[in-house]
């Protein structure tokens, strides 16, 4: 899919999804940047759906992505990173 869109001249997409999107692209090491919002509250309910799912990430401890901005947005914070390379 991808392969085709860069055919078709797409140069930038974003992914908005789900925990299983983000993973596939995530652990793929397919994202290239990675914007993030944090808001002031807490979501305790065991069953609400999670960032990410299970898997093995390029972006570790080890290999951690770089902040290359962040910007308040209402009550809420952007964060905007980059993996190294």
């Amino acid at each position: 899919m991808l392969a085709d869109l860069a055919a078709r001249g797409v140069e930038r997409l974003m992914i908005e999804g789900g925990g299983m999107m983000h993973t596939m692209f995530l652990s793929a090491g397919l994202v290239d940047e990675l914007h993030v919002v944090f808001a002031p509250f807490f979501v305790g309910d065991a069953s609400a759906p999670r960032f990410v799912n299970p898997s093995g990430f390029p972006q570790d401890s080890r290999h951690r992505m770089t902040l290359v901005e962040t910007q308040a947005i209402g009550d809420c914070v952007l964060l905007r990173y980059r993996p190294q390379r």
